[in-house]
Order: structure tokens, then sequence, then C-alpha cells
């Protein structure tokens, strides 16, 4: 038996050197130059992107609000800035379009923009909207709707994820989060919450 299994390996070793072998013989020193010419290349784009990422990350940075002057406010929709990340990674806006209440429950379209794609479920965003209802008296959220679009200003393809609404899953709103942030102005009918 152990020759039998030794036999295999050996032969499973000789096929992959025959095959590498097979391969790099079938490259002329032509095509060997061109592949290390592209990787070379691929390389250096590679590292001008890193280099104009960090800069960019740097810009925002020192100051968020620029970015965010560079998105469409979209008044039409009634969207209202609300507030950008101190590193400018992303920015929030709200809007009193729509909104619902029913007893302790409110109903609410938010919209978030991001300078660099971010990764879902669905595939790689710029910006979203969501649909979210807050339950006021037990201090929780849950995620009706969420529309992820390719490109900023809620523009491009777009990807939808609802969520179940026999089953919602609810989250506690934490304090100092921009979720209680937003809690706070839906909660306070649209009203900008106060500093406390």
């Amino acid at each position: 038996m152990w020759k039998y299994t030794g036999l295999l390996a050996l032969s499973a070793v000789i096929g992959t050197a025959l095959l590498v072998s097979v391969d790099s013989a079938g490259q002329t020193p032509e095509q060997q130059q061109l592949w290390e010419t592209q990787r070379a290349q691929a390389l250096a784009e590679e590292r001008a992107n890193a280099e104009r990422l960090a800069r960019e990350r740097e810009a925002r940075k020192a100051d968020p609000m620029a970015w965010v002057r560079t998105l469409t406010p979209m008044e039409a929709g009634g969207w209202e800035f609300r507030a950008v990340a101190s590193d400018g990674s992303w920015a929030d806006y709200s809007t009193n379009h729509q909104m619902k209440r029913a007893g302790q429950l409110v109903t609410v379209w938010l919209r978030q923009e991001y300078p660099e794609p971010q990764l879902g479920s669905n595939g790689r965003y710029l910006s979203l909207v969501e649909k979210i209802q807050y339950d006021c008296a037990k201090e929780r959220a849950h995620a009706l709707l969420i529309v992820y679009y390719a490109e900023n200003n809620i523009q491009g393809s777009e990807q939808r994820e609802e969520a179940d609404a026999k089953n919602p899953i609810w989250y506690a709103i934490v304090p100092g989060t921009r979720d209680e942030f937003n809690f706070l102005w839906a909660c306070g009918a649209g009203k900008s919450p106060r500093a406390r």
C-alpha cells in the first residue's frame, strides 16, 4: 500500500513539473519580456493609485466639507445635509419627504454618500438610501428598504434589499453614534437634535 501511495505522489510531482516546464518552454523570450513589462506597468499603476488615494484621504481629513460640497444637495427630494465623518469617509443626508408617524413609530428616508466604493452583499456602491423605521419609545430601529447606487448622488445602477416585513430585525440605538443622531432627529419629528 505504501509503495502504491508513494508512486501516486511521485507521479503527481512529475506531472506538475512537466506542466510547469511545458508552460515556460512554450513562452518565447519576447513573450516573457512582454509579460514582465506588463507586470511592471501594472505594479507602477497600482502604486500610483495607492499614492493618489492616500493624498485624497489626507485632503478629505484636512477639510471633510470640501468633498461634501462636490455632492449634489438634491433639494427637490427634500434632502438636507446632516453630518460628515471627521475624516471625510462618509456624509449623511435626511429628508422630511414621506416622513410618517404612527404612535411611537416614525418612518423616514436617509441618504449616505461615500467618496470611496463600499462593498455590499450586492457589489460595490458609492451612495445609498434607506427607508428606516424608528421606535421612539423603545429606542430601536430597523431598515425597511435599502437601495444601493453605483455612483454618488444616488445615481448609476441600483440594487435593492428589502427587509422581511413579518419578522423585522430591530437594533438598539447606541449612544454617541450617528444612528443616535438620526434617531433623535426622526423622533423629534424632523427637527435637528439639540446638542447635549
